[in-house]
């Protein structure tokens, strides 16, 4: 049984329809990538997953609960918010505090952990990307790459069933992106289930389970990264492949 079921979720924004009916499924321990244009509804998908948005219509199956998103309570919005992890583009850190209070301030405000214990998950967590020696500085002392990887700390302290990544390398340089992508694939190698929007085609095509290119708010194409990197089906992915191969 697929850990997140999606199935014909829907997203307007005055006139315009963002997400068209999407219906996918994440397995436990996948990663899936998807990849699409920008204005393709990527973003705005993940964030009606994570209730950062409100998504007009669609069910979604999480962890064997079946929701509907037209109409979900808040309470479960939060049930689930609970069991995922978020990590933006923009890294979404607090520049007024330092690198372990950012990591442990969901622990403290939100689930109730007693500040020692937060911090010794803190600090595990920000061993486990490589963020150790700098828990008492702040944001602004960080390279975008090691800010990135604070977020990512963040989101791991939870214990999430699933991590939701925006475009996590975009404001980056390549050198910075290189050791964003390590700590990911080092996640993947260790099991952790991630659902990735990118433009990294080359983190998609050697970590991925599985990949869904999306374009003009549905699901266009999905398949194995051998599918749709050596065999894509449709005109429309093969036109967005070989222009991302361009602006290399």
């Amino acid at each position: 049984m697929a850990l997140l079921d999606l199935k014909n979720i829907r997203k307007k924004f005055d006139s315009t329809e963002v997400l068209k009916g999407v219906s996918f499924d994440v397995e436990k321990g996948e990663v899936v990538s998807i990849l699409g244009p920008s204005g393709s509804g990527k973003t705005t998908l993940l964030r009606c997953i994570n209730f950062l948005e409100r998504a007009d219509s669609g069910t979604m199956e999480f962890d064997g609960t079946s929701y509907d998103l037209g109409t979900i309570s808040k309470k479960d919005m939060l049930a689930i918010q609970k069991k995922t992890g978020f990590v933006f583009q923009d890294y979404n850190l607090f520049r007024n505090k330092n690198v372990l209070d950012n990591v442990t301030l969901g622990l403290t405000s939100a689930r109730k952990i007693p500040k020692d214990k937060a911090e010794k998950k803190a600090m595990d967590m920000l061993s486990r990307v490589g963020m150790a020696d700098y828990a008492k500085q702040y944001p602004s002392q960080l390279s975008g790459g090691q800010q990135q990887r604070v977020a990512i700390a963040r989101a791991l302290a939870t214990d999430p069933e699933i991590i939701y990544f925006d475009e996590p390398t975009s404001a980056l340089d390549p050198q910075l992106t290189g050791e964003v992508l390590s700590v990911m694939r080092k996640l993947a190698s260790d099991g952790m289930t991630m659902l990735v929007v990118t433009h990294e085609m080359s983190f998609a095509r050697e970590v991925s389970s599985k990949v869904i290119f999306m374009d003009g708010g549905v699901v266009a194409e999905s398949g194995s990264p051998e599918d749709i990197f050596t065999h894509p089906k449709k005109d429309r992915t093969r036109e967005f492949l070989r222009l991302e191969e361009k602006t290399k």
